[in-house]
């Protein structure tokens, strides 16, 4: 249940399973990384849109809280075996806060990982706000 992956000539990274779905919890599992690189995807598109609409970000924290029902992987249970939904919270230092909602709307469209789990039909709640402190 551990996976060692190369990607183009950057170091290697390794997938695990927890240790309840039958790994030995070493490494992230590959839907923590789908989390993930949902989470950077996110940030790196609302940088791009951000510089695009003239919009100083200050700060910028995302987490994100996905579920699943695990018997689908587990094929105990008729359900999908990807996530039952997500939420994420993205937190901004941003020098137009009135601008924010504007830049959630591009940032929606054009995200490639929003776009792909979104296409799934996975429900995704957001919660974006402005404050004096991202970190």
């Amino acid at each position: 249940m551990r996976t060692r992956h190369q990607v183009r000539d950057l170091d290697p990274f390794h997938t695990a399973e927890p240790a309840p779905a039958g790994g030995d919890d070493s490494a992230p599992s590959p839907m923590e990384y789908v989390v993930a690189a949902l989470a950077g995807c996110l940030a790196v598109v609302v940088e791009t849109v951000a510089a695009e609409q003239q919009l100083h970000v200050t700060a910028l924290d995302i987490g994100i809280e996905a579920t699943m029902d695990t018997r689908g992987f587990h094929g105990t249970a008729d359900v999908s075996p990807h996530f039952r939904d997500l939420v994420v919270r993205a937190r901004f230092g941003l020098d137009d806060p009135d601008a924010l909602p504007g830049l959630q709307d591009e940032v929606e469209r054009r995200c490639p990982a929003f776009n792909l789990v979104k296409d799934a039909g996975v429900p995704i709640t957001q919660d974006w706000s402005v404050v004096e402190d991202a970190r």
